[in-house]
């Protein structure tokens, strides 16, 4: 009931531009403290924090190294920007739809810009005085022109899917956007997560955006930037050998964590290298800024509580074949080190996507503690000297000397209540400490707040052969028995089998008790597909009215949760698996969850009923006509 309140309010407050007032700082319950980006003053005075779970953004004083103010804000702040002049700073507002537009002089808002409900990340394009706005919901990036009165969106353009952050070039030709997620069939072994490249100078359509992909199993991509040349984009993700049984977790067998370098004018993908070490991963990258001399690439792992530091100008003379005589000698087995071998053969630059130990062999990569829990944002100081880190669980920003890697400070952004078992929870569930040699979290197959990495895992406990799509943990306390094959049967089974099948470690009694609790608290969010009131719109009550009349959806997908928790065959087994017989999941959420089916074969919700139920065995969509379906989806999209 409190999400609906939040979501009438918020509602109520999108079309209204002029400030209201906000609670003072001092007025405000203790609450978790959530750094998760953040943003340095060109004076290397303040430095500007955003606090997903205070809801405000957090000002410090870097002379003192404390909190100067708190500035209260609306849904769950992300992503930050800050003019050239530094007056003004703009800030997304994820679920309340809007970016928050700063005065820092006074830390008020002084407006609002309406975007997408879910807004991740902004960047400014100075040339334009033009601000883009990634809008996780709708998988688009909105486009404010800044000198309009009140400033509102003058177009968009589409992404892939969850487009997370977004850089403009120095050079303000072309602005890159990560998506999160990859787009397509669970049974498409080239599946991968993607980029997009915008043109500045061209209209806002399709023809001037170009989409470059990852490699394949790439996903959770999260961190973007531009090198100053404006030549490179370099992307940050999480490398999942999704095409290879589950059999062992050593050396990177499964997971892996990846940098991948984009040539943005070219549009192609030039190399992606490893950034874990051949004994331990470095699993769940978040950020990643390259210094101003192009010499340094600095990124930030959540899952393992680190940054690594890539020499990202010696990376360029190895792929351009430039190698030192004493890495040039140095012996893999009886072969070539991998460096030779592509400097003899350029096309083999490919096999850095499988070696483990490329970037360390070249002495070009050094990992550092940044204080605290669960590194997400990071930014350089205006002279390069430090790097700010935030420290997501500790509440807490890291200050590291970017010469030696070594901590000089760690800054807590204030009060914050004692973290309940959920929120102990939470910390476990995004710890890659808790897997054998740290090749993952549980968050690295469930990112956003315990749902899906959009690739599919073929584990041994039921043979091999019969790979199952990840699923969402949105309301696994009402949805029991659990997973594809319906084989747990409570929430602490399933967090309990889940560490030890997949982390290949026993977890303490604790440790289960935390993760039971955090997954029991995973609640939907309100769904972006309603209207401003929160109903459904017209499409989506036609669809409601067959759903549960000709259609027959309800039989087996009765509310509130839409799963009668029992097992059908719907005519879709795969090998090893000759009942058929699959769990009902839970059709809540559904708009977030695709690809679809047991094994993520179908890329629409659509395409289940046309594609992929030839026999005509699910439900009785296949007498609807093609109208009547597509207002079927738009309710199913709506829950």
């Amino acid at each position: 009931m409190r999400r609906n309140r939040c979501f009438v309010v918020v509602t109520l407050v999108l079309f209204a531009l002029p400030v209201v007032a906000e609670p003072k700082p001092n007025d405000r319950p203790p609450n978790d403290r959530s750094p998760v980006d953040l943003v340095v003053a060109a004076d290397s005075r303040t430095v500007y924090i955003s606090d997903r779970t205070a809801g405000c953004v957090v000002v410090v004083d870097l002379e003192s190294q404390h909190t100067i103010g708190e500035i209260p804000l609306r849904g769950k702040p992300q992503g930050l920007a800050l003019s050239e002049s530094g007056d003004t700073l703009y800030v997304s507002e994820h679920g309340a739809g809007t970016v928050a537009v700063i005065d820092v002089t006074t830390h008020q808002v002084s407006s609002r810009i309406e975007v997408g409900k879910w807004p991740t990340d902004v960047a400014l394009l100075p040339s334009r005085n033009r601000l883009y706005v990634t809008n996780q919901d709708n998988h688009r990036v909105s486009i404010v022109e800044l000198d309009t009165a009140p400033a509102t969106p003058s177009s968009e353009v589409a992404a892939i899917r969850e487009p997370y952050r977004v850089a403009v070039a120095p050079n303000q030709k072309q602005v890159v956007v990560v998506n999160q997620l990859p787009l397509g069939a669970g049974t498409d072994h080239d599946l991968a997560a993607e980029v997009s490249i915008v043109n500045v100078d061209g209209d806002a359509d399709e023809a001037n955006v170009v989409h470059v992909k990852l490699p394949a199993g790439s996903s959770s991509a999260k961190g973007i930037c531009v090198s100053p040349d404006s030549q490179w984009a370099y992307v940050v993700h999480n490398l999942g050998r999704f095409n290879l049984p589950v059999t062992q977790l050593e050396r990177g067998w499964v997971n892996t964590t990846a940098l991948s370098i984009i040539d943005i004018a070219a549009a192609k993908r030039k190399v992606t290298v490893l950034l874990d070490d051949l004994m331990q991963g470095a699993p769940d990258p978040d950020s990643v800024v390259v210094s101003e001399d192009g010499s340094q690439l600095w990124i930030s792992h959540s899952g393992v509580h680190e940054v690594s530091c890539v020499e990202i100008g010696k990376l360029h003379q190895l792929l351009s074949g430039e190698l030192p005589a004493d890495l040039a000698a140095m012996r893999d087995g009886n072969q070539p080190n991998v460096w030779v071998r592509i400097k003899e053969t350029p096309a083999r630059l490919s096999d850095l996507e499988n070696d483990l130990t490329a970037l360390y062999l070249a002495g070009i990569i050094h990992r550092y503690p940044t204080g605290g829990i669960g590194p997400r944002g990071i930014a350089l100081s205006p002279d390069q000297s430090k790097l700010f880190v935030a420290n997501y669980f500790s509440g807490t920003v890291g200050v590291l000397d970017t010469t030696t890697g070594q901590l000089q400070a760690t800054i807590a952004l204030g009060d914050s209540k004692e973290p309940d078992l959920a929120r102990q929870g939470e910390v476990v569930f995004h710890d890659a400490r808790l897997a054998f040699q740290r090749w993952l979290s549980c968050a690295s197959c469930h990112p956003n707040d315990g749902r899906t990495d959009a690739l599919r895992w073929d584990f041994m406990r039921d043979g091999i052969g019969n790979a199952k799509d990840t699923p969402s943990l949105i309301l696994v306390r009402e949805t029991s028995p659990l997973n594809r094959r319906a084989t747990r049967q409570t929430v602490r089974e399933c967090a309990r089998t889940g560490v030890m099948v997949s982390h290949r470690i026993m977890p303490t009694d604790h440790e289960v008790d935390a993760l039971t609790a955090y997954m029991n608290s995973l609640d939907p969010a309100v769904n972006p597909n309603l209207t401003v009131s929160g109903s459904l719109d017209e499409a989506a009550e036609r669809g409601k009215e067959l759903f549960f009349g000709r259609a027959s959806c309800q039989h087996c997908h009765p509310g509130p949760t839409f799963t009668d928790r029992q097992s059908h065959n719907i005519a879709t087994a795969s090998a090893h698996e000759d009942d058929g017989l699959y769990d009902t999941p839970s059709l809540v959420e559904l708009y977030r969850t695709a690809p679809y089916l047991h094994d993520g074969r179908a890329v629409t919700v659509k395409d289940v009923f046309r594609v992929h139920d030839p026999s005509g065995v699910h439900g009785k969509a296949e007498a609807l006509s093609d109208s009547e379906l597509d207002d079927l989806v738009a309710f199913l999209m709506s829950l």
